[in-house]
């Protein structure tokens, strides 16, 4: 599903200026490790704390996915969606947003981390929201914003699986294509938008209307 990461350019090396963004921005990659290695909930929070410039997901097999952080550009584009969904949370008061740094157990035994995720109150209700560990709760809604370094087809799968646990809507948002999938529980296929300047929340995120327009980059007009 993932590939291991090509070695990076030494910071002297004068080639660095003119790197292009396949190049800094490295794939993620899954590691597969002993069985007695078990990547308990408190070891997954231990190597996040530990290695802050990475994230890290667990597989349903127990194999540890690590991935390298996004270049700023596409930073910034999760953050944009992500502010306004935070602001539509505080205003509905409905359940809770969370950004990239946060994962959740999904009943198939899959760790994922989105770029954004929201909760309703009445999935909250089912867990200890307490507890600084990692929830065991299925979003709502989770939103992935495809890096330069991702390829579409992996990112596809992920939300396939966010789907088959019990989210609700996925957006998926390919800032290079200005493409984005939209995924509904009960819909056999994701709806594909080309470049559109905003996305509704729907009967989810009831009253949420997220504006795109600085989210694509100008080249792509």
């Amino acid at each position: 599903m993932a590939h291991a990461p090509t070695k990076p350019m030494p910071a002297s090396s004068p080639e660095v200026a003119a790197a292009s963004p396949e190049i800094v921005e490295q794939p993620s990659f899954t590691l597969r490790l002993p069985p007695q290695w078990a990547l308990t909930d408190e070891c997954m929070i231990l190597l996040g704390e530990t290695n802050e410039s990475l994230g890290f997901e667990r597989t349903a097999e127990g194999a540890l996915q690590i991935n390298f952080p996004p270049g700023n550009l596409n930073s910034e584009r999760g953050g944009i969606i992500y502010a306004q969904i935070l602001n539509w949370g505080f205003a509905a008061d409905t359940g809770r947003a969370t950004p990239a740094d946060g994962g959740v157990h999904l009943p198939d035994g899959l760790l994922l981390v989105p770029d954004a995720m929201w909760i309703s109150d009445e999935r909250l209700a089912e867990i200890d929201v307490g507890d600084e560990g990692i929830w065991s709760v299925v979003p709502d809604f989770v939103l992935e914003v495809r890096s330069r370094s991702q390829d579409i087809k992996d990112q596809q799968d992920k939300m396939e699986q966010w789907m088959a646990n019990g989210v609700r809507l996925g957006w998926l948002i390919d800032p290079f294509e200005a493409q984005v999938w939209i995924y509904r529980a009960g819909q056999d296929e994701p709806e594909l938008l080309e470049r559109p300047a905003s996305l509704s929340g729907e009967d989810v995120m009831v009253g949420l209307t997220v504006d795109l327009t600085r989210v694509w980059p100008a080249d792509s007009d």
